[in-house]
């Protein structure tokens, strides 16, 4: 019908005049040979398909169509149903359903330390190799993997992109912002199995388990006694003797 075909040359129109398809779609490999640019947003990949599947992002290839209508939307079909977040690609809602179930089915085999994801394994692995390839140019400090470089950098730059609606403080990174927010909304997700408690904080609610499972990670290195927190290690270290704290100043 002919709103059909008006609609059809809109977004054909619209195409031509904000996609450089030509452009979107050149894969562009580095000097170094080692990653391939985003000609739009500059961002790196290893592999180029990679690269290639993200530049759907940047065209209409990128876009879900209404088998019906024909007529596409930029939305995020695939929902959580626990937190009614949305997704772009299926295998995205999987790895973001694991943050709710605890699956972590990629581990360690030194440490047995489990990931929601193989590339965060991977990142991982640099802890006991110690390689660090991404090195920052400013001050040397070396990263194992190039997120953690991108995060790093805003010390740098003063970069603080994540504010709160609410207060106004900002933050270098968006997990942060996220745990601040709770603050303000009282909300305590981490919840503790054996006793009840909740916890605004991931790391808050491991360090409270410690009570119940009796660990003690930290030891002093003068009198070997043992500690669930570090700072209660410290504690311990300037209340000792003047002797003692010699080894601590």
């Amino acid at each position: 019908c002919q709103q059909i075909k008006e609609e059809d040359e809109e977004l054909q129109q619209n195409k031509d005049e904000n996609h450089d398809t030509t452009k979107q779609n050149r894969l562009i490999e580095t000097q170094d040979k080692s990653s391939y640019s985003c000609s739009i947003c500059d961002e790196t990949f290893t592999e180029n398909s990679l690269l290639a599947k993200h530049l759907k992002i940047h065209t209409d290839e990128g876009l879900f169509s209404c088998k019906i209508c024909g007529k596409t939307s930029s939305e995020k079909p695939f929902l959580c149903n626990l937190c009614g977040k949305g997704f772009s690609q299926k295998g995205h809602l999987t790895i973001h359903t694991r943050t709710h179930t605890g699956e972590r089915p990629f581990s360690c085999k030194i440490c047995e330390k489990g990931f929601i994801e193989k590339g965060l394994l991977t990142d991982h692995m640099s802890v006991h190799t110690g390689e660090r390839p991404f090195l920052c140019k400013i001050c040397g400090k070396g990263f194992c993997a190039k997120a953690f470089l991108n995060l790093h950098m805003r010390v740098h730059t003063g970069d603080r992109p994540f504010s709160c609606v609410i207060c106004g403080k900002t933050y270098t990174q968006k997990s942060h912002l996220s745990v601040h927010l709770r603050t303000h909304t009282g909300e305590r997700p981490f919840l503790c199995k054996v006793c009840g408690k909740r916890f605004r904080e991931k790391c808050h609610l491991t360090v409270h388990m410690r009570i119940h499972t009796g660990e003690k990670p930290f030891s002093c290195n003068i009198c070997d006694k043992r500690f669930c927190k570090k700072c209660h290690l410290t504690r311990d270290a300037l209340g000792g003797t003047t002797r003692q704290r010699r080894y601590f100043v």
